[in-house]
């Protein structure tokens, strides 16, 4: 069974600073999945936690939902009988359910810039490749170059290889990130990715030593 931890890290040009990267390092560490989350499904378990940086402060992505929600009801009281108030506690929960870990098909799955393919019997090959939506942009070697029907057929010079291929008890981990420009300024992201392949779903799946590593961290200036 394959599972994954993705951990997305976003924040702004004020804070690209020794300290600022110090203060975001501590969350990229892999974490146990929760005790209350049901082990027994089917398919890749996969664990999502985002964080944004603001200065000293650090949300992640259960902050920001319970924020949104607090602002956008805080006038309302929660009574429990308004068909409108019960839809949306009940969304809030399941999405809140979804990011402690769930399980998903190979095609349900969408982690930016990784492509997962099973092959054979408990064997799962990792591909990353440039999605370019940041920058820098990667270039080189481009495994589907001349495979009809795939995403980057017939383009030369695009950076889209195979990280690593995982057997039953082996593990991997990914590092890369982007930087983007908006109008109100520059925004960068890092996203560490932790995925174990094993016979049984456990707890502390993702806390230990990883056989492979494949890097893509550029200087973002």
């Amino acid at each position: 069974m394959l599972a994954i931890l993705m951990i997305e890290m976003e924040w702004y040009k004020k804070d690209r600073t020794p300290t600022g990267a110090v203060l975001r390092q501590q969350y990229y560490m892999p974490k146990k999945i929760d005790k209350h989350v049901n082990l027994s499904g089917t398919g890749i378990f996969y664990k999502r936690c985002c964080y944004c940086q603001n200065g000293e402060n650090i949300s992640s992505n259960e902050d920001i939902t319970e924020v949104l929600i607090y602002k956008k009801h805080k006038r309302e009281a929660f009574t429990g009988s308004d068909e409108k108030q019960m839809r949306l506690a009940m969304l809030g929960s399941k999405r809140r359910k979804k990011e402690q870990g769930f399980f998903y098909t190979i095609d349900q799955l969408n982690i930016p810039c990784l492509a997962i393919n099973e092959e054979g019997k408990n064997s799962y090959r990792i591909k990353w490749y440039d999605n370019m939506q940041g920058k820098p942009r990667r270039k080189g070697g481009n495994e589907d170059f001349g495979k009809k029907g795939t995403q980057f057929a017939g383009q030369p010079n695009v950076l889209n290889e195979t990280a690593f291929i995982l057997e039953e008890g082996q593990s991997g981990l990914l590092k890369y990130n982007y930087r983007h420009t908006y109008y109100q300024g520059q925004w960068y992201k890092c996203y560490y990715v932790y995925m174990v392949n094993e016979n049984k779903l456990t707890y502390d799946i993702f806390l230990r030593n990883y056989d492979y590593e494949y890097n893509q961290l550029a200087d973002l200036f």
